[in-house]
């Protein structure tokens, strides 16, 4: 008789193993998924993909292409510094056009150094590869090195402010 005993514990310790294994998924996966960490780890890759094609974009701009490209600058910017681009929109336009200049941009490497996703406000550095020519003349390649304050406008993240970085 002490056989049959043992066979009918066996499926029940596995039953109850089952469910304590399937509790503890459940818990684990429901805290992973209503960490502030995850909340603020979206955010700040929401903030590092918004910099990556609008720093780009603020640093190109092709004289024969000036109104466009100045428009786009404008839509990729927010607060007093979109306000700012907007009131010299012509001027932007004009400058391109007397010089011929003719700049692309490309985004070496970005890093968030504050974020406050409630504030909907964040800050980071960026290196820009900035190839410009002006006149006709070769393209001369620079670096520019900025910290950049963006803010959340419309659901997007937007431009706020952008100060070069010493040499």
């Amino acid at each position: 008789m002490a056989p049959a005993v043992h066979k009918g514990r066996w499926p029940i310790a596995l039953a109850v193993l089952a469910a304590v294994a399937a509790a503890w998924f459940g818990w684990s996966w429901w805290s992973a998924a209503h960490d502030d960490s995850l909340a603020r780890g979206r955010a700040r890759d929401a903030v590092l993909a918004a910099a990556s094609a609008e720093l780009v974009t603020l640093n190109t701009i092709d004289y024969r292409t000036g109104p466009a490209d100045v428009d786009r600058w404008i839509a990729a910017t927010t607060g007093q510094y979109g306000k700012d681009l907007t009131g010299d929109r012509q001027m932007q336009i004009e400058r391109a056009k007397n010089t011929k200049t003719v700049s692309t941009a490309s985004l070496v490497q970005a890093a968030v150094t504050e974020l406050d996703p409630t504030a909907g406000t964040a800050r980071l550095i960026a290196v820009l590869n900035v190839q410009v020519s002006t006149g006709g003349a070769a393209t001369t390649a620079k670096q520019a090195r900025l910290t950049v304050d963006f803010a959340r406008a419309d659901d997007a993240w937007k431009i706020s402010a952008v100060q070069a970085v010493g040499s």
